[in-house]
């Protein structure tokens, strides 16, 4: 299953999502997270799938986008180690696999692309002794036969041809070596942009030069005809070499005969819904354990009165699941609409800021909540002007004469790096993802109805 199994759950099959890695390690229970696992897993292995690209090994570094930050366990290789486990552990206990995304690869190829060294293997060694791969060396200790995918921007070298012997080198020295992984790898390339240099049809071979040993396709069949045309002529020109394929097979082939056995497909798949009852109040429960308060104090709405205008901003977003409203903030407005009828929703870009359209909503409200999700490190800078921007017009409105101070609120529904330095007179707190449950669990936050316990993963 090429998914995270995250999003998996809720694409028109009546499932409950789960929470987001970053949302697991900010519940900060490995046993919740393996119970999580075990749902996923309890879900695919009743409709037959017992392989699935899941969890990540990144550490939230500056490598990471922020769309991708919820997809992390965060920066701790500890924290990450732990909740990688419990995630595998519970979806072995139903008969799944997980193909984990070695991603840190990908990161030291990064380093390497900005460089202009020759020497592939000191240059390679030298950037991956400033990495911990310590997560990925405990997953392979403890799961010695699963497999692993991870990737780097082949798209963005000066030479593709250049940067699929860096990254074969990488696997090599890393994976082989240093962690002393003897399963397979698959190619993560799948999505290379279509460009002159690497279309999508040469993706296939560029990733077994690369090292890998198992290829996503693309998806089109002209493409995949392409691509298996390009494959027979690299191997009757020797450009694939038949040790690099013979090796390839072999892994492969222990791979399939411990994993992939009527025998153990059998033992685990049972005719049941696709999630047991209880999986419901595991995913409510673990996102109210995960909403962390960065700021001290009890919620500047509590005690507001029911009469007062909310005015709630939220950005917008990439949809994570094509059955979800369109705008995926609706759950937020909805739950705080039940404590403050005259909420008012009103949506907001980055590219155009604080408009004109937001001013009258502005001028009459009582308190503020500002949503921010950035989606892309293109975007950090723009988000930190838009609060800015609300903040100064806010303290502008609060400082004419008989105008009561403007409660204002600020929920980080996404990557939590920029948040890390609080914004001045702003109460802020962070569900980490804008799921329908975690907005649903901020809200009784942001309502006063209990406290956050979680806590920002490290």
């Amino acid at each position: 299953m090429d998914a995270y199994g995250y999003d998996i759950l809720p694409f028109g099959i009546g499932g409950v999502q789960v929470p987001y890695p970053l949302s697991l390690a900010a519940a900060r229970s490995t046993a919740t997270t393996s119970r999580v696992g075990q749902a996923i897993g309890k879900t695919l292995s009743s409709i037959g799938i017992n392989w699935i690209f899941t969890p990540t090994l990144d550490l939230l570094t500056e490598f990471i986008e922020p769309l991708d930050a919820s997809q992390t366990f965060g920066k701790d290789p500890v924290t990450v180690q732990q909740h990688a486990l419990a995630i595998i552990e519970g979806l072995a206990s139903e008969g799944v696999s997980a193909c984990t995304n070695a991603h840190p690869v990908g990161e030291v190829l990064e380093i390497f692309r900005t460089q202009s060294s020759t020497d592939l293997a000191s240059d390679v060694q030298e950037q991956s002794d400033l990495a911990d791969f310590a997560p990925i060396a405990a997953v392979i200790t403890s799961y010695p036969r699963n497999s692993m995918q991870f990737g780097a921007p082949i798209h963005e070298f000066p030479e593709p041809e250049r940067s699929a012997h860096a990254i074969r080198a990488a696997c090599e020295l890393i994976l082989r070596n240093k962690c002393r992984f003897q399963g397979p790898t698959v190619s993560s390339f799948v999505d290379t942009p279509n460009d002159a240099r690497v279309c999508a049809k040469h993706v296939p071979l560029l990733s077994l030069l690369c090292g890998h040993n198992m290829v996503k396709i693309p998806k089109e069949e002209t493409a995949q005809r392409a691509s298996i045309s390009i494959l027979e002529a690299a191997i009757a020109s020797n450009i694939l070499s038949p040790e690099l394929i013979r090796t390839g097979a072999a892994r492969i082939a222990t791979f399939k005969d411990q994993l992939f056995t009527w025998e153990r497909a059998l033992t685990h798949h049972q005719a049941q819904p696709l999630l047991t009852p209880s999986s419901g109040p595991l995913a409510h429960d673990t996102y109210r354990a995960s909403t962390t308060a960065l700021s001290p104090g009890a919620s500047p709405l509590l005690g507001l009165a029911r009469t007062s205008i909310v005015v709630v901003l939220t950005p917008t977003v990439p949809r994570r699941n094509p059955d979800s409203p369109s705008d995926p903030f609706e759950p937020l407005g909805r739950a705080l609409s039940r404590s403050f009828p005259r909420l008012r929703h009103v949506p907001y870009t980055l590219s155009a800021g604080l408009t004109e359209v937001h001013l009258p909503f502005l001028q009459r409200a009582t308190a503020v909540v500002c949503v921010l999700s950035n989606t892309s490190s293109a975007m950090t800078e723009s988000q930190d002007e838009f609060v800015t921007s609300l903040h100064d017009n806010l303290r502008i409105r609060d400082a004419m004469p008989g105008q009561q101070r403007t409660r204002k609120v600020v929920i980080g529904a996404g990557d939590p790096r920029d948040l890390r330095d609080p914004f001045v007179g702003w109460w802020i707190v962070l569900s980490y993802e804008y799921s329908r449950g975690a907005l649903e669990a901020v809200a009784e936050v942001v309502l006063g109805e209990r406290e956050a316990t979680g806590k920002l993963p490290s």
